[in-house]
């Protein structure tokens, strides 16, 4: 596919990208990948030189902080907003003067925007529209809603895929340093860092109220810091478990906040404030979590201090602002407060099935709502935890890819956020994509109405008789996407998605040879089954049926 692009009426062969010498190495990628996908698009070549090598002309795109800089303010651009903008016909392509995200940020909206590029997934990037395309009278400032946005699939471990998806976090094996343009860092652990900074260990906790844990925790945060020079958050949060301090003097500051939020805070607050001084960069982060997740009465969280809080007991049918929804009203009032009192409020949002990571999930429908109403609710950072263990036997990766748009732009329409949807399973399933995305909108239609939470068994989520009622139809579906695979690359993703919907036809109808067949192939993909089991005993495929497997 090729497609013709012009700018100010003029065609993009006539064009040179420049960038600055002596700028950033993340302007001048930024200015590479911009010819790169330009060419890949038109078909043209198009040259590219610093802005120094070449003489002045009508015909000149300019990436980052050039030696032509039009007459446009930038500073308030941080290190990740940008300006997309024509001046006659010339095109401008810039973040902000100190050479961060921005400029890279901004070549990739302008790919995705202008010419119709997706960045579907790693190996699987798709130009979406071969229409005619001329750019002219463009005049765009973009700054991000979300200071901070993290994804954890295998997927997004690739630090390419982050940027081109505006993934700002530095944590498992992503690099964005460099010509990537740096991000979020950590000093030390990501969450549940009790364990290391006090050495009180699961399944404990330690007492908050006791001046020695303090006092260790706040020596372990100091060391963590000076390893980590470049760090700008760091973690004091609870371990992972309920087993929180029932001491008399935790006790009574907790029945004074109305939450064990007062203690955790109280502590947090300490620690925040004897760093303060001496690094004044970083923000301490905490979990509103489980039987922390409610706001505390008095206590209030210092200006350094970063609130994650938690939906892990909501439902993920309902939109989180659905009043029909009584399973969230309780996360929704606990937003609202935390959103008075704290001002860098972050979610750990949960977008799968812990028990059944490869069985459907059906909340695309929501995603975008949730998205919409977190900013509304004044959420900086975003971080939604999907099946981080292992490549997705169901939609991870389309997931993933959907939950990078709605970080990036909370409040996109519906119509873009379906021809997003539309472009990645154009991009990563081939020609059949329409049967795919057929049977997402069939599960999603014949979930609705029913509540079910990160751990809902799949006949919760669509009922046994709707499934039974559609098998045929259903069946044909993941057949016709097979059979029109491009190649067998495509093909390998359809089958991968298609363990879902076999999954469930063999808790239909029992068939051992496809049972086997499946759990054998399952396996041997190193696909989880679940977030506590890797592998599963070998059943008995005569008589038990998928759910049965899990259970013993």
């Amino acid at each position: 596919m090729s497609k013709k692009i012009s700018i100010a009426n003029n065609c993009i062969c006539k064009y040179t990208i420049l960038y600055n010498r002596n700028g950033s190495a993340v302007d001048k990628k930024a200015a590479f990948e911009l010819q790169k996908y330009l060419q890949l698009a038109s078909g043209q070549n198009i040259n590219i030189c610093c802005d120094d090598c070449c003489c002045g002309n009508e015909y000149e795109i300019l990436v980052g902080n050039t030696n032509r800089e039009a007459d446009v303010c930038k500073c308030d651009l941080g290190d990740e907003g940008f300006v997309i903008f024509t001046q006659g016909s010339k095109l401008f392509i810039s973040g902000s003067c100190d050479g961060k995200r921005g400029t890279l940020y901004g070549v990739y909206e302008f790919l995705e925007k202008f010419i119709g590029w997706r960045f579907a997934s790693v190996g699987f990037e798709i130009l979406a529209c071969d229409c005619d395309v001329d750019i002219s009278d463009v005049n765009i400032r973009k700054v991000p809603v979300m200071e901070y946005r993290d994804l954890d699939w295998p997927c997004t471990m690739n630090s390419d895929w982050c940027v081109k998806n505006q993934v700002n976090a530095v944590r498992h094996r992503r690099e964005l340093a460099g010509d990537y343009g740096g991000g979020v860092v950590w000093g030390g652990g990501f969450v549940h860092t009790f364990g290391r900074l006090t050495d009180i260990k699961e399944p404990n906790q330690p007492c908050l109220s006791d001046p020695e844990m303090l006092e260790k925790a706040i020596a372990s945060v100091r060391e963590l810091l000076s390893k980590t020079p470049d760090a700008n958050i760091i973690s004091v949060s609870q371990n992972d478990n309920m087993n929180y301090c029932k001491c008399d003097a935790c006790a009574a500051v907790d029945e004074e906040e109305g939450s064990h939020m007062g203690t955790l805070l109280r502590f947090v607050n300490a620690v925040a404030d004897d760093i303060k001084d001496d690094y004044p960069n970083v923000a301490v982060e905490t979990l509103a979590y489980q039987y922390t997740r409610k706001p505390p009465l008095k206590t209030r969280p210092r200006d350094n201090i970063i609130i994650r809080l938690c939906s892990i007991e909501c439902c993920f049918s309902h939109a989180l602002d659905d009043s029909d929804c009584s399973v969230n009203a309780a996360f929704k009032k606990d937003i609202e407060g935390w959103n008075e009192i704290c001002d860098r409020l972050y979610v750990w949002d949960y977008v799968t099935n812990y028990s059944n990571f490869i069985l459907p999930f059906p909340n695309f429908g929501v995603l975008l709502p949730n998205m919409k109403f977190f900013a509304d609710h004044s959420v900086k950072g975003m971080y939604p935890e999907g099946n981080y263990q292992t490549i997705s036997g169901e939609f991870g990766d389309l997931r993933a890819y959907m939950l990078s748009k709605c970080m990036w732009d909370p409040y996109m329409s519906d119509a873009d956020y379906s021809d997003y949807m539309d472009a990645f399973l154009q991009a990563y399933y081939g020609k059949g994509w329409k049967n795919i995305r057929a049977f997402i909108d069939f599960i999603e239609k014949e979930s609705q109405g029913n509540h079910f939470l990160i751990w809902t068994s799949p006949f919760d989520i669509v009922p046994r008789e709707v499934y039974e009622a559609n098998y045929d139809m259903i069946a044909a579906w993941w057949d016709a996407a097979e059979a029109q695979a491009d190649n067998a690359e495509l093909l390998d993703n359809v089958k991968r998605a298609r363990y879902q919907w076999t999954l469930i036809s063999l808790t239909l109808k029992i068939d051992p040879v496809l049972a086997e067949k499946t759990f054998d192939e399952v396996n041997a993909r190193g696909i989880r089954w679940n977030e506590w089991h890797k592998e599963l005993p070998r059943p008995d495929f005569e008589t038990m049926v998928p759910q049965q497997w899990y259970n013993r």
